[in-house]
């Protein structure tokens, strides 16, 4: 039986789901919001920046949601968007100069917590907002993207046909 692009995506996009599920779930730091912080993201980057936009984009979604179901965070719906984006944008410079990569997943990263923050702003107010955005934006994302980037720069040397 062949193999297609399509049915490597799907498979790596079910793994890599799971993946980030459990990454999220290994620290879970509770939010001012209701939500929590965590350094998971950085499978989504990795996904991203490996194995490009589709898989890193519907990793993200499928994966946050997962977990937002499985902890009772009650904005499930938001993690679609701000996964997806995160995901989606890093996607885009696989395969790209190094710099092109961290500036993409800084602007996932950044995409994702202004989702959360507009939606909080209307939920939870301003102060609270501001707090949680702070902690996405510099614990989450910041963090995530350093791990991301050095697991990326692992895999390749260990596996060069990724490159």
């Amino acid at each position: 039986m062949k193999t297609t692009q399509a049915t490597k995506e799907v498979a790596l996009t079910a793994v890599l789901s799971a993946a980030y599920a459990a990454a999220i779930l290994l620290l879970v730091i509770p939010s001012p919001t209701g939500g929590y912080t965590h350094i998971g993201d950085f499978v989504v980057f990795a996904a991203a920046l490996l194995f490009g936009y589709k898989v890193g984009s519907f990793a993200g979604a499928i994966g946050a949601v997962a977990v937002d179901l499985f902890t009772g965070y009650p904005r499930w719906f938001v993690s679609i968007p701000a996964h997806w984006l995160e995901g989606l944008v890093p996607g885009l410079a696989k395969n790209k100069p190094f710099t092109l990569q961290v500036v993409s997943c800084a602007i996932g990263g950044f995409l994702m917590a202004t989702t959360y923050f507009v939606v909080n702003v209307y939920v939870k107010g301003l102060a609270l907002a501001a707090v949680s955005y702070a902690r996405d934006l510099f614990v989450q994302a910041g963090i995530s993207i350093v791990l991301a980037l050095t697991v990326v720069k692992a895999v390749k040397k260990a596996l060069p046909p990724l490159k």
